[in-house]
């Protein structure tokens, strides 16, 4: 069926954010009395809810994440997210898709700071929908599920969801939603066919061209 809404992760898919991440979580830890920590560890904090990646990955309580989270915010706030380009040819693939489909933004990023990112890179009026944590949606189901009720609830074969990480993928198949996964992001394409992606790309190009067949009648 034809693809008529596309759901767009921003970490690691719309923009290279990773940079911002990392130094923020290092920054974090940091405070929390942790000592540096390497680049591989801190790596894995794009993507996933934030709650989640330091109870997981730390061995925080939630008291002890939520306190971490408040830090990182502060850091991320104030430096982090400014250092989020687009992936190269990416605002050319938005200027083409938006022509023949709609498109939304579903994020585990704060919902502010994703449109702060999305206004900065001006990219933001590209998107009919953009949805981030509010602190309501604790993970990407929850995060799409928001998208699906903006959308008044469209069949979902029409939708197909776009993301670099399994969290992504995984969100994607809560609601049936076919995954494009985006292996030049964060994830590798292992960690995303394990997840169930219908596809697979390596580049932004690919992901134009496989976009550009997906609107096609």
């Amino acid at each position: 069926m034809t693809k008529k809404y596309f759901l767009f992760d921003l970490d690691g898919t719309l923009a290279d954010t990773g940079a911002g991440i990392i130094e923020s979580a290092q920054r974090a830890l940091a405070q929390l009395g942790w000592p540096p920590q390497e680049e591989a560890f801190l790596r894995r904090f794009v993507g996933p809810p934030l709650e989640e990646s330091f109870r997981e990955f730390c061995g925080m309580d939630q008291a002890e994440a939520q306190r971490a989270i408040q830090l990182y915010r502060a850091e991320y706030n104030a430096h982090g997210l400014y250092k989020s380009p687009l992936y190269p040819g990416m605002d050319g693939l938005l200027a083409a898709l938006s022509r023949r489909a709609a498109l939304c933004v579903a994020t585990s990023k704060r919902e502010s700071g994703a449109r702060k990112i999305l206004s900065m890179r001006g990219i933001e009026d590209r998107f009919s929908v953009v949805v981030g944590d509010d602190g309501t949606r604790p993970g990407k189901a929850q995060v799409i599920g928001e998208v699906l009720r903006l959308l008044g609830n469209p069949p979902v074969e029409e939708l197909v969801m776009i993301g670099d990480r399994s969290y992504d993928v995984d969100g994607a198949k809560a609601w049936g939603i076919e995954a494009i996964g985006a292996a030049y992001g964060y994830g590798s394409p292992e960690e995303l066919k394990g997840a169930g992606a219908a596809y697979i790309v390596e580049s932004v190009e690919e992901l134009g061209r496989l976009c550009a067949r997906l609107t096609e009648d």
